[in-house]
C-alpha cells in the first residue's frame, strides 16, 4: 500500500495554510474571527448580570410573582400505588406519577427498606441501594436458575468473543488460572490417594 502526499493547496483548510504552528498550539482563528464583535459594553448582552444582585439585576421589573402555592403545582390526578413504593425522608409525599414495574422483594427489598431511612446526603442511603442492586441481581439468577431456565452467564459477559477477538491480551490471566485449577484438581487428587491408604 503506498501512501499519496497531497500538495498543500489541494488541503482542505479553514485558516491560512502559510501559518505553521507547533504541536500544542492554539488553532489559529479563522479569517473572520475578529475583536471587532465583541461588545465594548457587556450590558447591551441580552440576560447579562442575571446572576448579579436582586436590585441590580436587568430582569427583575419583568419578573412576574408565581401563584404556584406546592412544589409541583396543581396536581389533578395522582397515581395510586398497588405494590410498596419507597419515599424519601425528604419528600413529604409520594410524587404524582412514579414507577412500579419492579417492586421490592426479598433481601434486596429489606435492605432498600433500611436504605431509605436515612436521608438522600448521606452515603449509607446510596451505598446500600447499590448494595440492594447486587443483591438483586443475585437473587434473580438464582430464580431464573431454579425455574429451570439459567442465565448464559459466559456468553452474555462476551467472554467467548473477548477470547476470539483478543486473544494475546489476557493469555497470561488464562494460563495462570489453569495452573490454578489444575493445581486445585492435583491437591484433590493427592487428598482422596491418602485417605485410601489409612
Amino acid at each position: 500500500m503506498t501512501v499519496r502526499m497531497y500538495k498543500e493547496e489541494f488541503k482542505w483548510t479553514s485558516s491560512d495554510p502559510s501559518v505553521k504552528r507547533a504541536l500544542g498550539d492554539d488553532p489559529a482563528p479563522s479569517r473572520g474571527h475578529s475583536n471587532g464583535n465583541v461588545p465594548a459594553d457587556y450590558r447591551t448582552i441580552n440576560g447579562w448580570g442575571v446572576d448579579l444582585d436582586p436590585a441590580n439585576r436587568p430582569m427583575v421589573p419583568r419578573e412576574l410573582p408565581s401563584d404556584v402555592m406546592t412544589v409541583r403545582g396543581n396536581v389533578g390526578a395522582r397515581q395510586v400505588p398497588h405494590a410498596k413504593v419507597h419515599l424519601s425522608i425528604e419528600h413529604p409525599d409520594l410524587t404524582p406519577v412514579f414507577g412500579n414495574s419492579c417492586p421490592p422483594h426479598g433481601l434486596s427489598g429489606m435492605l432498600r427498606d433500611y436504605a431509605y431511612q436515612f436521608g438522600e446526603a448521606s452515603n449509607r442511603h446510596w451505598m446500600t441501594l447499590i448494595f440492594a442492586d447486587r443483591v438483586d441481581m443475585v437473587e434473580h439468577l438464582i430464580g431464573d436458575a431454579l425455574r429451570g431456565k439459567p442465565d448464559n452467564y459466559i456468553a452474555e459477559k462476551g467472554w467467548p468473543a473477548y477470547l476470539k477477538y483478543n486473544p494475546g491480551r489476557n493469555r497470561r490471566w488464562i494460563t495462570l488460572g489453569a495452573l490454578a485449577l489444575g493445581a486445585v484438581a492435583v491437591g484433590v487428587a493427592v487428598n482422596n490417594w491418602r485417605g485410601r491408604d489409612e
